[in-house]
């Protein structure tokens, strides 16, 4: 009886590590502080880039592997032209995405013969203001960090703005903490001068 009850102690000691390795927990949604940044440009212009409505949404892989993270992200950027410069605007574009690092590649196990490295996935996103450009899958290097672009808008006037909601976001290949950081970007150019101006959220792991 010592011996089956020391087996049945240990059978349940097991099943609680396999259920914390597949990650069989439940949605956990994160909200992120806004950011915003301005500047004047050399020609007289007051230029503003802010982040706002910033939200991951965690999910258990449907995978079931310790080596998949899984989520739904959403986020938006504004940019702002505003005083009266010197020089005309020529030409504005607005951008937002992520910063996404992974800190130790596992994908040489993961395939027969054949190992490319980890990978991030962006599914499909819906743009206010302006079409969307997402590559659908990029490929990740351990120990750096890459920036997967959701979106670019020419500006056509002082405002501008792109909204990703809900965007589905995987990373494969990857062990030890995925971290994520969002941004976004703001260019404008004139006859004397050229204008860059970025914000970026807190860093956050998948």
């Amino acid at each position: 009886m010592r011996f089956h009850g020391s087996r049945t102690a240990l059978a349940g000691v097991l099943t609680c590590a396999v259920l914390g390795v597949f990650g069989t927990g439940t949605a956990a949604a994160d909200p992120l502080a806004d950011k915003t940044r301005e500047t004047t440009t050399d020609d007289g212009w007051h230029l503003r880039i802010t982040k706002t409505d910033e939200n991951l949404d965690r999910y258990p892989n449907l995978a079931a592997t310790m080596f998949t993270r899984e989520g739904f992200v959403s986020l938006k950027a504004a940019a702002d032209i505003s005083g009266a410069g010197k020089a005309p605007v020529n030409s504005g574009t607005i951008g937002l995405g992520y910063q996404i690092g992974c800190q130790v590649d596992v994908s040489s196990g993961a395939a027969i013969g054949l190992a490319i490295g980890p990978s991030v996935t962006i599914g499909v996103t819906s743009g206010v203001g302006g079409s969307l450009s997402i590559s659908p899958t990029v490929y990740l290097k351990p120990g750096t960090i890459t920036d997967i672009p959701f979106g670019t808008k020419p500006l056509a006037g002082r405002h501008g703005s792109i909204t990703s909601d809900q965007v589905h976001i995987k990373i494969d290949g990857c062990m030890g903490p995925v971290s994520l950081r969002s941004y976004a970007q703001v260019n404008i150019s004139t006859p004397t001068a050229d204008n860059s101006l970025a914000v970026y959220g807190d860093p956050i792991y998948l």
